[in-house]
């Protein structure tokens, strides 16, 4: 008997195929490649992982569709001649998007500091020095403080309770003792 008759037969895989919303998504992907480098083998694990989540094609398997084939071999390009990805935007967009940016954070910056004079003059009008302000913030209680200042007041109670038992039955001793 030979070796190969000896061997398990091989167990055809079939269900999961790529459709067309998963092929779609791929290629969506694969415009959008930014990492510096491209290979299927991180096409393959992003596909398993990010992409199409719980399924896992195998190189040939994505390589066979001529549209992931092509939007591959795009992105292969790029990375070889250092183009951005397709969803970079122009640069005259991109500066225009920053200018509106740095408007809206100058006003912002603004109506805080407008904020923080009004609260040094109600400080000021209310007798609250400089100094009062400036001092540094109580220390935070951790949770574990809280439990041990909770056990501390319990432990109270129960000392003042005994203690007023105590009070309470040295009082009805001392009556008897008198009668």
């Amino acid at each position: 008997m030979s070796s190969a008759s000896r061997s398990k037969p091989v167990r055809r895989l079939t269900g999961d195929r790529l459709k067309k919303g998963g092929v779609d998504r791929i290629v969506a992907e694969l415009k959008r490649w930014s990492a510096p480098k491209i290979t299927w083998k991180t096409v393959v694990v992003a596909v398993a992982q990010d992409w199409l989540k719980p399924r896992r094609f195998s190189r040939q398997a994505l390589e066979a569709v001529p549209d992931i084939y092509r939007a591959y071999r795009e992105a292969k390009e790029r990375c070889r001649e250092g183009r951005p990805p397709e969803k970079r935007k122009p640069l005259a967009d991109r500066i225009a998007t920053l200018q509106g940016e740095n408007l809206r954070l100058r006003a912002e910056n603004a109506a805080l500091l407008e904020t923080f004079v009004t609260w040094m003059l109600n400080a000021k009008d209310r007798g609250v020095g400089l100094d009062e302000l400036e001092a540094p913030l109580l220390p935070a209680r951790l949770s574990s403080s809280y439990r041990e200042a909770d056990e501390a007041r319990k432990e109270a109670e129960k000392a003042e309770g005994l203690a007023k038992l105590n009070r309470l039955i040295g009082g009805k001793a001392d009556r008897r003792l008198a009668v």
